[in-house]
């Protein structure tokens, strides 16, 4: 294992790491999204998933966190010293390349909140963008992108605290667009004489018509297990903790939190809104208003809107402009928050966890100044600024490829969620591994059936995901499985053959 040393001056608080769980796990938009595809009937798939999936793999990451505090690598260290090297490097390898994926497309979308906010619309369009620039409006956010992205990396060098900042700003961003809803969706219901905007309180059919038949329900049953994804990342950074009280108190909070969020969130929207007359709304030529892009800023600017007719507004409008406007600026400091987090995090916990040996040119050593793992993460910059600039200035075979790549991904980003539960079954068996921090596990039988049901949920989740249902993939690298998404699955097998290589190339340098 490499040699990582960390200082307090370089270590968070309590409150620090319960707003980078936040803003890596709870996703404002996913309650927007889901009132819009199910109506309430999206309540009891939040709970579900909360309880069968989120609280316990919560507690499956502060048990083992706590297990492994005084090591370095995170996740990592957890699998591999539960599992094995190859176990844990394969789900760590995956997780990581996921994310650094998820990066070249978030540098380059995460503006258009910003706009929002600004000026109450998307002003990034590719007539407006032409006119400012010269450039399409797809090379502007390639050029805005790489610059992120660059500074990002600078400030992750300097350490946990400064990642920690910016991460605690999108943690507050997305705590006060709900204090937003749950302040004003109460307040609309007490001064309303709790009366409900919606009047369909069907717990188990969805007022979308595209959401109506069992199969789509199961599809959104996945999606809100998802939704609740991100705890690891956080959760891994047990050793950039001020000590145990910090970590399990801003652990439990934060999760606390987000295991009932989501089912409140979408309960307090029907407060002021109803389904058919403003999500299902359409224009003069029948076409939908309300669409994934706009139903954030649709919904926050109808509590305006309801808000501004309470309180006797001779313009509401306004109020509801306001509103729409504030959302967009949270939903940008919490991409911002999120960024900053996955920059470092996974990549931290793969590089301090695994041998310094298993890289080349220094790469699994930390910088003697930061303290940090320099040298991977501006490899990691590099490759990322060099495919956003293949998307943005490489032409359509360029973005064809990186779609490819997101695919691929998909899966790979949530299977380490399976590899984490399935080591948490290994460490309760090993009674070697001291366990100072027991709740699942305070039953040994317990803990491993808990352990069992998360693994169980998640490849359910996973399987569910990769089924295409309605043959509309063409296939990938010439291969084409029916029934199936062949790139969702071609992607973890590849990124899986990658790592195996990795580490037997070491494991054999090792023996010489």
């Amino acid at each position: 294992m490499s040699n990582h040393t960390k200082t307090d001056q370089n270590k968070m608080g309590m409150t620090a790491l319960a707003l980078m769980i936040f803003t890596s796990v709870y996703g404002f938009a996913n309650i927007a999204l889901s009132f819009f595809n199910m109506g309430y009937s999206a309540i009891p798939y939040f709970l579900l998933s909360a309880v069968l999936y989120f609280i316990p793999f919560s507690l499956i990451i502060a048990e083992m966190a706590q297990a492994f505090k005084d090591d370095h690598g995170g996740i990592y260290t957890w699998m591999e010293k539960s599992v094995g090297i190859k176990w844990a490097f394969t789900g760590i390898f995956m997780w990581w390349i996921s994310y650094v994926v998820w990066m070249v497309g978030k540098a380059t979308n995460m503006w258009i909140p910003l706009s929002f906010g600004i000026f109450g619309k998307n002003i990034f369009t590719d007539a407006n963008v032409m006119a400012w620039t010269g450039l399409k409006s797809s090379q502007f956010f390639g050029i805005i992108g790489i610059i992120f992205m660059i500074y990002t990396t600078y400030v992750a060098i300097k350490g946990i605290k400064g990642i920690s900042k910016v991460a605690s700003i999108g943690g507050i961003a997305v705590i006060a667009l709900n204090i937003l809803l749950f302040v004003g969706g109460i307040l609309v219901l007490l001064t309303k004489g709790l009366t409900f905007g919606e009047t369909s309180f069907n717990l188990f059919t969805s007022p979308n018509p595209n959401f109506a038949t069992p199969v789509a329900s199961l599809g959104f049953l996945v999606y809100s297990i998802f939704a609740f994804g991100g705890m690891e990342a956080s959760g891994g950074l047990v050793d950039n903790v001020k000590d145990k009280k910090s970590y399990i108190g801003g652990l439990t909070f934060a999760g606390a939190i987000i295991s009932i969020g989501y089912a409140i969130g979408v309960f307090l929207v029907g407060t002021f809104t109803n389904w058919a007359d403003i999500m299902g709304a359409t224009d003069v030529n029948g076409e939908a208003i309300v669409n994934y892009a706009t139903v954030t800023y649709v919904i926050v600017g109808q509590l305006g809107l309801t808000l501004g007719k309470i309180f006797n507004m001779s313009n509401p409008e306004i109020l509801k402009v306001l509103f729409a406007r504030f959302a967009g600026f949270g939903m940008f400091f919490a991409y911002v928050g999120a960024f900053f987090t996955l920059v470092y995090a996974p990549l931290k916990q793969m590089i301090d966890g695994t041998p310094e040996e298993l890289w080349p040119y220094g790469i699994g050593s930390d910088d003697p100044v930061t303290r940090t793992p320099k040298k991977a993460l501006i490899m990691q910059a590099i490759f990322v600024v060099v495919m956003i600039a293949l998307v943005a200035f490489g032409g359509s075979g360029a973005s064809k490829f990186f779609a490819t790549l997101q695919g691929m991904t998909n899966i790979a980003m949530t299977l380490p969620y399976i590899f984490i539960s399935y080591a948490y079954i290994k460490f309760l068996n090993n009674d070697s591994i001291d366990k100072p921090f027991q709740v699942l596990s305070r039953n040994k039988s317990f803990g491993i059936f808990a352990g069992w049901i998360v693994t169980l949920v998640v490849t359910f989740a996973n399987i569910f995901s990769v089924m295409d249902l309605n043959g509309s993939d063409v296939g990938i690298f010439g291969i084409n499985i029916p029934g199936v998404y062949d790139e969702f699955i071609i992607g973890p097998v590849i990124f899986s053959i990658i790592s195996y290589l990795i580490v037997h190339h070491y494991e054999k340098n090792r023996k010489k």
